[in-house]
């Protein structure tokens, strides 16, 4: 799983969220457009705890996503 490419691809989402919601406001919905910015921001702090969680922990997710038996080639014999 590349973790790069699926956290840039949810804050894609997310930016698609508020220029929905922008829409939604210039469009005269004003509470779909204050509902959807609240989630929204939410769903960005969100994404900010889990890119934290992913760097606190990149050595143990880079250990776990290798190959089965992998591991065993890094120790010296």
């Amino acid at each position: 799983m590349n973790l790069t490419s699926t956290m840039h691809t949810l804050y894609v989402v997310k930016a698609r969220f508020d220029y929905l919601a922008k829409q939604l406001e210039q469009a005269g919905n004003r509470m779909a457009a204050e509902e959807l910015k609240r989630e929204a921001h939410h769903f960005g702090c969100q994404l900010t705890q889990i890119e934290s969680v992913l760097d606190d922990y990149r050595i143990d997710i880079e250990a776990a996503q290798l190959p089965a038996g992998a591991d065993q080639a890094m120790v010296p014999a």
